[in-house]
């Protein structure tokens, strides 16, 4: 009995050996019979790309080369995500045809490869380079693979992998303020309008937690660093120029200093209900400079609890007997 069992699963174990090879050969075949979806001028095109508009129904996105910076063109020129360009440059350049499909303009509408203001139109990428430029229209998905064609073609393709990318401006602002480790950030310096300071730093190099340079508010640590951090690891909601606002005088100024000796100053503004914040001043180290955009074109919006963390006052930092002990206020 014992032996017919071992038979039996080494009968399997052949069988799927098989199975498997014949996948593998299948699969060798089929990306042996594909091909890049550009061809060698467009993928040159794509590596001297200069300008890339995004557009999807009414929604458009232009992105613009300025140097070796990229910046968001429809934004006043604002940097954009670095990340999510290589991923679109990325995702053209190994798009792969797996299939030919119809060549007949009348199934492009049901395939989601129509130009037009309607949702179910085709999400537009447009390459432009100083010696020419090409167009794709990516319309439906076919699970994890995608309908495509060119704009001045009618043959449709599937192709290996799908495009998945916003054509929303606002979706391609790089809103990171700043970067900075608190483990790099020595002291910090917050003062209200109404003259209010609070002077925080660290026991030596290496601490993790702040405290009130004279002492008080023991117990209060991770307050103190939630409000050094809404400075120093700040993504900011939105952005505008700074000509496009009426700033005013700020209602709090803040300055980080680093153990290297870099420095960083900002200033916070409210505006109709909104909040704002620049970057004043940076003052690199060549041992630990500071990653920050201190960009003095741009004015950045925070969120209301991003404010909230970063506007700690001695109210806050009163020891719970003190709270406790106030009578309640009706």
């Amino acid at each position: 009995m014992r032996r017919i069992i071992l038979i039996a699963l080494a009968v399997v174990a052949v069988a799927m050996v098989a199975v498997a090879l014949q996948v593998r050969n299948s699969d060798r075949v089929t990306d042996l019979q594909s091909h890049p979806l550009l061809d060698e001028a467009q993928l040159a095109l794509l590596a001297g790309v200069e300008q890339i508009e995004l557009a999807h129904g009414a929604q458009q996105v232009v992105l613009q080369r300025d140097g070796e910076a990229w910046t968001v063109a429809s934004r006043d020129q604002f940097l954009l995500q670095r990340e999510r360009l290589a991923a679109l440059l990325l995702a053209l350049r190994e798009a792969r045809v797996i299939e030919a499909k119809t060549s007949n303009a009348e199934y492009h509408q049901r395939l989601g490869l129509t130009e037009g203001e309607g949702n179910d139109s085709a999400l537009r990428v447009s390459i432009k380079a100083a010696d020419g430029g090409f167009g794709v229209l990516f319309g439906n998905k076919v699970g994890s693979d995608q309908l495509v064609r060119f704009t001045d073609q009618d043959q449709v393709w599937l192709v290996n992998r799908a495009l998945s990318m916003s054509s929303n401006p606002q979706d391609w602002l790089d809103l990171q303020v700043s970067q900075i480790p608190l483990e790099q950030i020595a002291t910090a310096h917050w003062r209200y309008s109404d003259g209010e300071e609070l002077q925080l730093d660290k026991a030596s190099e290496g601490d993790y937690n702040f405290k009130l340079t004279d002492g008080e508010a023991n117990g209060h640590e991770r307050e103190l660093n939630s409000m050094v951090l809404a400075l120093a690891d700040l993504r900011a909601q939105n952005v505008s120029l700074r000509t496009a606002l009426q700033l005013g005088e700020p209602v709090l100024t803040m300055q980080l200093s680093s153990w290297s000796g870099a420095t960083l100053e900002a200033s916070l503004y409210e505006l109709g209900g909104a909040y704002w914040l620049t970057i004043d001043g940076l003052g690199q180290s060549d041992e630990n400079p500071l990653t920050v955009n201190a960009d003095p074109r741009w004015a950045f919006q925070l969120g209301v609890a991003q404010h909230d963390r970063m506007v700690l006052r001695h109210a806050d930092l009163k020891p719970a007997e003190d709270t406790a002990a106030q009578p309640a206020q009706n």
